[in-house]
């Protein structure tokens, strides 16, 4: 191995707007952060259609973009979502090889090959794989998903854990979910928590101001939920729950706020709200760029996370950086990154959850004591340190490098 590693970066899954969820963000802040703490290693971004122009303010001195033009036999600029979607469904968990592309890592003196989107579909023999795994949702709530799609996904992590020297967990709930689903080596694991709050740079209070006028927010009081509307993510437990706050107590100062991907979904849940007469303190925000998403985060009250299940909840962090009080759900890795300074609620009770809404509206002690203990939790979760942890590994894995037998 080279002094100055090489290293390829299986970006291709990467999806416009917010369609890859919090992985997105997780990928591209991590990048930014590797670029800067290690400016003598060489990156090669392996790109798709779809995203090589988004991808492009992410070349510097030491990263540069390889398009990977055959992914698709539509030579279009107008792809459509759904079919590269679809796309993925037959390569990502097929792990289809691509005829040109055999050997292409050994031709361009790669070192290691680090699949974020956690698909090793361009592994080669003799060159290590890193990969991060998000969740196992689907072996947990398997009615969230096709017969069809559930086989693909269990098979797909049997073959990424084969293939990859290290895996990365984004939680120790995650990482105890592949020991106890695929009998996982606790060796091959390693348990890195995500910690990308620090993004943020910092609106002024003019410009976030104009950022909620434009959404129609100024001098609202509101529950923020920033969710793709996935079925895991249970909005229709918070509707719920709203609905029954707002007949007993009409005059409820708070209202609901939802930004997201996924348009369909999200036009089912607008006809919910209308069928309940709540369109005046509801608002679907869609999928917002990060400034108007900061503003939306400065102008709430609180976050309220009613997820049935996360691999991490990057927007737990997100709240305590921005001393906002939590009310939580209480599955998977959300008591693991809360800890004590979260209100939890059973995500499939909506009286539970009515009386936190509650408290945190009428409580300005709990308030308090809440916002102190995130401002306290959020330290242990550094950047800095997250993204040092990714080097260390990537280092150990490509020392190991075996070259192809020629």
């Amino acid at each position: 191995m080279s002094v100055s590693p090489r290293i390829a970066i299986d970006l291709t899954p990467l999806l416009p707007d917010g369609k890859n969820g919090g992985a997105k963000i997780l990928v591209l802040t991590l990048l930014k952060k590797i670029q800067q703490l290690v400016p003598n290693y060489e990156f090669l971004l392996l790109t798709a259609p779809w995203n090589h122009q988004e991808l492009a303010e992410y070349e510097t001195e030491n990263t540069q973009r390889i398009l990977l033009t055959e992914l698709v036999s539509d030579s279009s600029s107008k792809l459509n979502i759904q079919k590269i979607k679809d796309l993925f469904k037959r390569i990502k968990f097929k792990l289809a090889r691509l005829t040109y592309l055999r050997n292409f890592l050994a031709s361009h003196k790669i070192d290691l090959l680090f699949c974020p989107f956690s698909a090793p579909r361009f592994a080669e023999n003799g060159i290590p794989v890193v990969a991060i795994v998000y969740d196992t949702q689907h072996l947990d709530y398997p009615e969230f998903f096709e017969l069809r799609e559930q086989q693909l996904r269990t098979n797909f992590l049997k073959n990424l854990l084969q293939k990859s020297q290290k895996v990365i967990c984004i939680s120790e709930f995650c990482s105890q979910s592949l020991i106890k689903h695929f009998q996982a080596s606790a060796e091959q694991l390693t348990v890195i928590p995500v910690s990308i709050q620090d993004r943020w740079h910092g609106l002024s209070e003019e410009l976030a101001h104009q950022y909620l006028l434009e959404l129609g927010l100024v001098n609202r009081c509101y529950a923020f939920y920033p969710a793709n509307y996935w079925p895991h993510k249970n909005h229709r437990l918070l509707l719920e729950a709203y609905k029954i706050l707002k007949q007993n107590f009409p005059n409820f100062p708070l209202d609901l706020v939802f930004t997201g991907d996924l348009k369909q979904e999200e036009n089912q849940l607008r006809q919910e709200v209308t069928s309940a007469n709540l369109d005046d303190c509801v608002h679907f925000l869609g999928f917002l760029d990060e400034k108007h998403l900061e503003a939306v985060w400065r102008g709430c009250k609180c976050l309220v996370f009613p997820s049935l299940y996360e691999g991490f909840g990057i927007p737990v962090l997100e709240a305590m950086y921005f001393g906002k009080p939590i009310l939580c759900s209480s599955a998977g890795s959300l008591p693991e990154v809360g800890g004590d300074a979260v209100l939890y609620f059973n995500p499939n009770n909506p009286e539970d959850l009515v009386n936190c809404l509650l408290r945190i509206s009428y409580d300005a002690d709990l308030v308090d004591e809440l916002v102190c203990k995130g401002k306290e939790r959020l330290k242990l979760f550094d950047g800095q340190e997250m993204a040092e942890k990714y080097i260390d590994i990537f280092k150990d894995a490509a020392s190991k490098k075996l070259f192809p037998s020629s």
